[in-house]
């Protein structure tokens, strides 16, 4: 937006600008059409604009979260009265903590008053706020980080609540006791169940989204608890950390994100492969996982049953 004025006013609303802020900034309403039509702005939604962004070099999940924060101050700006607060995902959206399986076409407003229910894009909430369940975030009223996952674990499953639960602990964006002060504000919400079990399940010892993903997917499969980040040494010194060793089981499961190996290289591969020989030699079974067979649960618990398997196989052959 060339205009200094518009300009000024997109900044602060995330990009996003009115029709009637853009007529009071100068623009016809035929100046603005022509600029949707060349490409140089785009419709967030009705009435509300923003400049046109090469979005081409971030990965997908990225430009999700973008336009999400986009729609947020879209909804907002458009409103009436500045009584809607940004809840439940939207918030940790704009909080910048990890977010699964959730709707990023829906925008979340919590209200005080008024109807629930969805309109234009907008899922409203009725609720109240303790005012320490309230602060400013991106220029907006929103929850906290504490009050947005609660908020979030309850409308959504077991798998999307403990994902940003768990970030949310790994980032120390949660302090010490306010997941308790939630559990006992929550416990007569219709999602109460759904929240204690996702702060109960939680660990901030998860290191990325895939891993609280994979930690469900082992839960619900019936699988044992593994101990998370279990380090390991022999006598030539530090092996590493893992992502899951069931002890019992004499079982490393490793989940491999995008970014496991930093650079990709050959080389990078070999160290990980020596570092599984070395694991291996201590009398471990090592259990590969990726993104993949968290689609496939069943699968996916049966082949580290297996390893479970062979690894009892090399305790008895030892």
């Amino acid at each position: 937006m060339v205009n200094p004025e518009l300009r000024r006013i997109a900044d602060q609303q995330g990009g996003v600008v009115s029709s009637r802020q853009a007529a009071q900034a100068g623009y016809t309403r035929e100046q603005i059409r022509e600029r949707l039509a060349d490409g140089r702005w785009r419709r967030v939604r009705y009435g509300q604009y923003a400049d046109r962004v090469d979005l081409g070099d971030m990965p997908p999940w990225e430009r999700q979260l973008f336009h999400h924060k986009q729609l947020v101050h879209a909804a907002i700006n458009s409103m009436r009265s500045d009584s809607a607060v940004v809840s439940h995902h939207s918030a940790l959206v704009l909080h910048g903590v990890p977010v699964w399986g959730v709707d990023l076409s829906e925008v979340q407003l919590t209200r005080t008053t008024l109807r629930t229910g969805s309109n234009a894009g907008v899922r409203h909430h009725r609720g109240l706020f303790d005012p320490a369940d309230l602060t400013e975030v991106d220029g907006l009223m929103g929850s906290t980080v504490a009050r947005a996952v609660a908020e979030s674990a309850a409308c959504t499953s077991l798998e999307s609540g403990v994902v940003s639960v768990d970030a949310a602990l790994r980032d120390g964006r949660i302090a010490p006791g306010e997941l308790d002060r939630l559990v006992e504000q929550t416990e007569f919400w219709p999602g109460g169940p759904a929240i204690r079990a996702a702060f109960a399940f939680a660990n901030p010892l998860s290191e990325s989204v895939g891993e609280s993903r994979m930690r469900v997917l082992m839960h619900n499969q019936g699988l044992p608890p593994p101990i998370l980040q279990a380090t390991f040494e022999n006598e030539d010194g530090f092996i590493g950390r893992t992502d899951f060793f069931f002890v019992e089981e004499g079982t490393i499961v490793e989940f491999d994100g995008l970014q496991k190996y930093a650079d990709g290289s050959r080389e990078g591969l070999i160290r990980e492969k020596v570092r599984e020989d070395r694991l291996r030699a201590l009398g471990f079974e090592v259990v590969r996982t990726t993104w993949a067979d968290l689609n496939q649960p069943p699968r996916t618990a049966r082949r580290i049953r297996e390893g479970f398997a062979r690894a009892r196989a090399m305790r008895r052959a030892g």
